[in-house]
């Protein structure tokens, strides 16, 4: 502006002759132009005929590669000869242990024998992998009005555990359980071979899978043929959650886990009763139920369950009247904070020997007299876990059990103590490694009492 007002006022003050031409005024300077920075590149048109054209080439690779990755899965999924889709699961485990005292499994101790010489010590080192088991589900959502549900799953447990031709070096696969449930809005039906309905609690432990932890001292767990029919009956709203109430009952096989001397069959003396047994259940369930339950080895994300239940069976002994096989029972998975749950069962029974370890694996007491068999053994019996989820990916817990046989049965085994604590690691899917100590003490009517000791290290990885 400066050099375009200057020039007009000069012209101002100079005299102009007249007739002379009036002075030209002078063309404006222009300005010095100052830096500007580069121009930005002009953005395409997202409508234009080269935009479209790449974004369907790439939409085309992406079809393609999809297309590649279904191809792959397919031909990996498992699937039925029906065509339904079967999820495979499992724990491939070695199992290392150093055992001290006798015991009636050197890798799985429940119970400890009478000692022969207590000056002697017994000591064993060995590895096994017979624990490994692995299993598949099936599940269909349309299923007679409701959804179905089939598992099975299956161990290397079986055969002979002692002398030549060592199961623990060649194991055997065992059938542990099949189920098949049909599931509706409050109702459902099970047919196959379970843990019983009065005891479906499992002890978490990567020691004892072959047989559940605290077996023989209040856990019974036996793989039972069964019927089972589940009615939600009710509901009560109890603070910031919902109880649900539960109503079971269960036709299963008969088996005593005994047989009669003389029997020329050799059948259970359950079987030779020739009549099912019968179980029943009521229970309170609050919180989430897919997960309330945990499983053996991880406790449930909260919620809880407590019931109380009653068994009643009978078994035949020779030409004698039946004899009754009877138990009441409780069981209770309460969470505290969904890191923390106590889990536990009690029960006080007469011939239980048959659901899994009832009576320190014991049906009758001494004979009598001339008598084939002694009494029938009546016991109380219960074990108790506190469980802890430390970090996301360290898992501990311990517990004990405790098995009472009644003395005027004239047992061979008067009381049975287990406890146990385990650290279970899993620092990356699907590795882990689980550590567990074990102590074992059963007193028998000599009163002398005999101890194990056991440290085991389980390493494997999950399905």
């Amino acid at each position: 502006m400066a050099l375009a007002t200057e020039p007009a006022a000069a012209f101002a003050q100079t005299p102009t002759a007249p007739n002379a031409p009036a002075p030209s005024t002078p063309a404006p300077s222009t300005p010095t132009p100052s830096a500007q920075p580069p121009s930005a590149p002009a953005t395409p048109d997202s409508l234009s005929p080269d935009s479209l054209a790449a974004r369907l080439a790439r939409a085309e690779a992406a079809i393609a590669a999809l297309r590649q990755q279904m191809a792959t899965e397919s031909q990996t999924t498992v699937h039925t000869r029906s065509r339904l889709q079967l999820d495979l699961t499992g724990m491939i485990i070695t199992n290392a242990f150093y055992t001290s005292g006798r015991a009636n499994s050197v890798d799985v101790p429940l119970v400890a024998l009478a000692p022969t010489d207590p000056s002697a010590e017994t000591k064993a080192f060995g590895a096994t992998v017979r624990q490994t088991r692995l299993g598949g589900v099936v599940t269909v959502s349309q299923v007679l009005g409701g959804s179905f549900i089939g598992d099975l799953e299956i161990d290397f447990f079986g055969g002979v555990s002692n002398g030549p031709g060592d199961r623990r070096l060649f194991p055997e696969p065992r059938l542990r359980t099949t189920t098949a449930t049909l599931h509706w809005s409050r109702t459902d039906l099970m047919v196959g071979s379970d843990v019983p309905l009065v005891s479906r609690l499992t002890p978490i432990s990567v020691a004892a899978i072959g047989i559940p932890e605290f077996s023989g001292s209040g856990n019974l767990w036996n793989w039972l043929p069964t019927i089972r029919l589940s009615q939600r009956v009710a509901t009560t709203p109890l603070a910031r959650t919902t109880v649900r109430w539960v109503v079971q009952g269960a036709v299963m096989t008969p088996f005593a886990g005994a047989q009669y001397p003389g029997d020329p069959d050799l059948e259970d003396a359950g079987e030779r009763a020739a009549r099912p047994a019968f179980e029943g259940r009521l229970s309170a369930r609050w919180g989430d139920t897919t997960s309330a339950g945990g499983t053996d080895v991880a406790i449930g994300d909260g919620g809880g369950e407590i019931g109380v239940g009653v068994h009643h069976g009978w078994v035949a002994v020779g030409d004698a009247p039946l004899q009754n096989s009877n138990a009441v029972t409780a069981d209770w998975r309460i969470s505290f904070t969904p890191r923390v749950e106590l889990r536990g069962e009690w029960y006080a029974g007469r011939l239980v020997r048959g659901l899994g370890g009832g009576g320190i694996n014991q049906a009758f007491g001494k004979p009598i007299g001339n008598e084939p068999l002694g009494p029938p053994i009546n016991d109380q019996a219960g074990w108790g876990q506190l469980n802890a989820q430390f970090l996301s990916t360290l898992l501990g817990g311990a517990g004990c059990g405790l098995d009472v046989v009644d003395l005027a049965d004239r047992p061979v085994r008067t009381r049975n103590t287990v406890c146990s604590t385990y650290l279970l690691w899993r620092p990356s899917e699907p590795f882990f490694v689980g550590l567990e100590w074990r102590g074992v003490a059963t007193k028998y009517d000599t009163g002398a009492t005999g101890h194990v000791r056991q440290l085991n290290l389980g390493i494997g990885f999950e399905l």
